[in-house]
């Protein structure tokens, strides 16, 4: 026979083990309905434009003239951000605000990455003086 202690713990045991389980079982639905498939982070090419130009239409934005890092998820752009920290564009229909978070992330990593232009290294060019 247990004591009245060690009843109420082993029912609070149960009850965690219970709640485990259905917070494990949660979850498994959740990341089999939201797995994103194949995520790429790229610098944007000359082969993209078209892509560029139709996810701009979606979004109702005008096509970024310059460089861009384009999120594309399973071989389609979903999101492109401009390197010099512009306006973002985004599919409206697909749930792109991480994406968008993680360019702008990735292109202010990028941005202080990047080394500092240097001017060229003006060097003089003394000839030693010959005494006479």
């Amino acid at each position: 026979m247990l004591s009245p202690t060690a009843y109420v713990a082993a029912e609070q045991l149960a009850d965690r083990y219970a709640a485990a389980d259905a917070s494990r079982a949660a979850q498994d639905v959740h990341t089999a309905t939201a797995s994103p498939g194949r995520l790429v982070l790229r610098r944007s090419g000359s082969f993209d434009t078209d892509a560029l130009a139709r996810l701009a239409q979606l979004d109702g934005a005008p096509r970024p003239a310059e460089a861009v890092l384009v999120a594309e998820l399973d071989g389609e752009i979903v999101a492109a951000v401009p390197f010099d920290g512009g306006r973002a564009i985004a599919d409206p229909f697909r749930p792109t605000a991480d994406l968008v978070d993680l360019l702008h992330a990735r292109t202010r990593l990028l941005a202080a990455a990047a080394p500092a232009r240097r001017l060229p290294r003006l060097r003089l060019h003394l000839r030693p003086r010959i005494a006479a």
